[in-house]
């Protein structure tokens, strides 16, 4: 997603509307996401000045995540919105701003991919997800139900919470 800066606003116009689909780079991903696809990054350019460039973006697509409850890859959708400045290296002068700087072209690829990045959900699950495995070698998955009703049984040592009451 990279435009050559005096072809965006042609007729004077202050706007460049755009829309394209995108592949979006994974490999810096945490484990959790095996990958994003469906990516569509639309939004407005807006001339900001003669060295500035104002960039409102939508960033739609799915990312494909393990599952934190029964490990099974789902899609999770999500739509991103973000506005960033752009400013011309010329008159940065070497100083550190926090910005976008361009040159003849405007380059958005690392600012997709640094949001997509960025907004992937570390753990996520659907609600009307069934959990396949409920049992396993020494382990067994249990409800809060089962929990509770576990803890409502006389211990051993129930006994013993006699020994302080008050006579």
């Amino acid at each position: 997603m990279k435009w050559l800066r005096s072809t965006l606003f042609i007729d004077n116009k202050d706007e460049f509307k755009f829309e394209e689909s995108v592949n979006v780079n994974i490999a810096n991903f945490n484990a959790s996401v095996e990958g994003v696809e469906n990516v569509i990054v639309g939004g407005t350019l807006t001339r900001n000045g003669q060295d500035k460039i104002l960039v409102d973006l939508i960033i739609k697509g799915n990312y494909k995540v393990v599952s934190s409850r029964s490990l099974n890859i789902i899609s999770v959708p999500f739509e991103i919105r973000e506005t960033e400045d752009f400013i011309d290296k010329s008159i940065l002068n070497g100083d550190d701003y926090n910005t976008f700087a361009m040159d003849a072209y405007i380059d958005i690829s690392n600012l997709v991919n640094e949001l997509v990045l960025l907004n992937a959900p570390l753990n996520y699950y659907l609600e009307e997800e069934e959990v396949v495995n409920k049992k396993g070698k020494d382990w067994q998955l249990l409800t809060e139900d089962e929990i509770l009703s576990k803890e409502r049984k006389d211990s051993p040592f129930s006994a013993l919470g006699d020994m302080f009451k008050e006579k």
